[in-house]
C-alpha cells in the first residue's frame, strides 16, 4: 500500500500572528517616538515701543528748574542777611563832611557835597537831536529830586551879547521851597542854542565866583572853542591844565556828562577833554 505524503507548509497561523503583531508594535514605536526634525529657530521678541508724552516730561522739567531758582533766590538772600559789614574800632570821630558826602546818593549822583553849579553848553550843536531839549528834561528831573538842603545854580555858555557865559543868581541858592524850584524850571526852559563853546571860560568863572562850591557838573555835547564868536579850537590840554592847577587847592569835584556821546569816539578831542578833565579832578563821567 502506497504511503500517502504530508504537505509542508512554511508559515504557519502562528507565526503570522507574531509577524503581523512585531509590524503593529514598529508602526506605534515610528508613531510615538519624535522624529529627528531640525530645531525652528524662534524670533527674539520686539520690543515694544513706548510711546512717551514729552509735553508731560516738559513741565515737570520746568517745574524742576523753577523750584531750583526759588531755592537759589531763597539763598542768596539768606547770603546777603549774613554778611554784614564790620564793626571797626576806632578812637576817630566821623565828621560833619563826611556825613554829608555819604549821603549825597541819594540823587543818583555821587556828588562830593550839596553845593552843586550846573554849567551847560547852550552853543549851536545843541539843537542836533533836540540835545538841548534832553539836557532840559533831565536837569529838571534832577533838581526835583534834591532835598531842602542842596544849593544850586545854573550857569550857560556862551551867553548873551557875545558873553562867554550867563549865570541865574550868581550865588548858590538853598533849594528849600518849591519856588526856588520852579525859578530853576522857568530859567531853563529859556534856554535856546547859539553861538559858539566858550568852555575855559565858563569853567574859570565858576570856580573863582563860587566860593562854598562842591561840586561843578559840565554838560557838553562839543568841544571846546576861543571865546567869541570865533569857532577856533581851544586847547583841550592847556584847559585841563589851567583848570586843575586852580582847583588843586580849593578841591572842588568837577564831573561831565557828555550829551549825545553815542555819536563820538572814544578817540575823539571831546570824550578826551570830559574824560581827563573828570580824572583829574576826581569827579564823574558819563554819556548820553
Amino acid at each position: 500500500m502506497r504511503r500517502q505524503r504530508k504537505s509542508i507548509d512554511v508559515f504557519n497561523i502562528s507565526f503570522l500572528d507574531l509577524l503581523s503583531g512585531a509590524l503593529g508594535a514598529v508602526i506605534i514605536l515610528f508613531i510615538v517616538v519624535p522624529k529627528n526634525e531640525k530645531p525652528v529657530a524662534q524670533k527674539p521678541p520686539q520690543k515694544q515701543e513706548v510711546c512717551v508724552d514729552n509735553s508731560q516730561a516738559l513741565d515737570q522739567c520746568q517745574k524742576i528748574v523753577a523750584q531750583q531758582q526759588e531755592l537759589i533766590k531763597e539763598l542768596n538772600q539768606k547770603l546777603k542777611e549774613s554778611i554784614k559789614p564790620k564793626k571797626e574800632d576806632s578812637v576817630e570821630k566821623i565828621t560833619k563832611k563826611q556825613d554829608d558826602k555819604s549821603n549825597t546818593n541819594d540823587v543818583g549822583f555821587n556828588f562830593k557835597g550839596k553845593n552843586v553849579a550846573f554849567v551847560i553848553d547852550v552853543s549851536g550843536s545843541m539843537a542836533t537831536d533836540d540835545r538841548i531839549g534832553e539836557v532840559k528834561a533831565g536837569l529838571k528831573m534832577l533838581i526835583a529830586s534834591m532835598g531842602k538842603d542842596y544849593k544850586v545854580d545854573i550857569i550857560y555858555y556862551p551867553g548873551p551879547n557875545r558873553s562867554s557865559y550867563y549865570s541865574l543868581w550868581g550865588v548858590l541858592q538853598s533849594l528849600h521851597n518849591l519856588k526856588v524850584k520852579e525859578e530853576v524850571y522857568g530859567f531853563l526852559a529859556r534856554l535856546t542854542p547859539n553861538g559858539t563853546t566858550p568852555t575855559r571860560a565858563a569853567l574859570m568863572y565858576t570856580l573863582d565866583q563860587y566860593s562854598d562850591l562842591s561840586d561843578i557838573v559840565l554838560l557838553s555835547d562839543g568841544s571846546p572853542t576861543k571865546s567869541g564868536t570865533t569857532a577856533s579850537p581851544d586847547n583841550i590840554d592847556d584847559i585841563v591844565k589851567q583848570v586843575t592847577t586852580k582847583n588843586r587847592l580849593r578841591k572842588v569835584q568837577i564831573n561831565a556828562i557828555g550829551v549825545g556821546a553815542k555819536n563820538f569816539s572814544k578817540s575823539s578831542n571831546l570824550y578826551k577833554f570830559l574824560r581827563n578833565l573828570t580824572k583829574s579832578n576826581n569827579g564823574f563821567f558819563y554819556g548820553f
